[in-house]
């Protein structure tokens, strides 16, 4: 294994705009491994809407709807298991200790995230510890000066950099634009709109199942 790519939200529940991105993003630079790692306290959300087992059924039937074994999507439930808040510093401090430091490993962020990184703790360490993939929207511009300026110094516009540097770059992405989010989903489901067309079928059939977000 030479790099890999994190996914991490909170899922809640995980719809196609979530799939889609991940699909895309590993048919363009097939990453070694994909995870999708969801977390148990989001620091920068309101609590989550669905219970921790639910929210990972969710992902789980997702991922295996798929059904595609070359696109190598995985689950790691580290955020979940740990008791205090996430932080994505701290997750992928552990990454390093487990792989060691020539691994290239990549953080896939949605702009709207990338543009919130000030407000993330420690976050001007997450470049020494990995790349980041932030999926771009068109028109969309950064107010942050410091992100403005940290995308003048670490961006790159060759996909295979990413994949072969350790740490250290940022590289723009589009994947597709999928005018979906969890929130709009979840009042969906509270004002019985159809969901049809946001979810995975199985996904769906979950959360009508065991009435969640009701």
């Amino acid at each position: 294994m030479s790099n890999l790519i994190i996914f991490g939200g909170t899922f809640d529940p995980i719809h196609n705009g979530h799939i889609n991105t991940a699909i895309n993003v590993q048919n363009y630079f097939h990453f070694d491994r994909f995870i999708f790692l969801p977390c148990k306290v989001p620091v920068l959300k309101d609590n989550a809407q669905a219970s921790t087992t639910q929210r990972l059924e969710m992902l789980r039937l997702a991922i295996e709807e798929t059904n595609k074994s070359e696109l190598h999507f995985e689950i790691d439930t580290r955020e979940i298991n740990r008791e205090t808040p996430s932080y994505m510093v701290t997750t992928l401090e552990d990454y390093r200790a487990e792989l060691g430091n020539t691994i290239a490993i990549s953080l896939l962020l949605g702009i709207d995230a990338f543009a919130t990184l000030p407000q993330w703790y420690q976050w001007g360490r997450l470049l020494q510890l990995a790349n980041i993939l932030v999926i771009s929207r068109p028109g969309y511009q950064l107010k942050s000066q410091c992100l403005r300026d940290l995308l003048n110094e670490q961006e790159t516009y060759k996909a295979k950099h990413i994949q072969k540097r350790a740490h250290g770059l940022i590289y723009q992405f589009n994947a597709g634009l999928y005018n979906l989010s969890s929130t709009a989903v979840r009042a969906k489901i509270k004002h019985d709109d159809s969901i049809n067309s946001d979810l995975p079928i199985s996904v769906g059939q979950y959360i009508k199942k065991n009435q969640v977000y009701r």
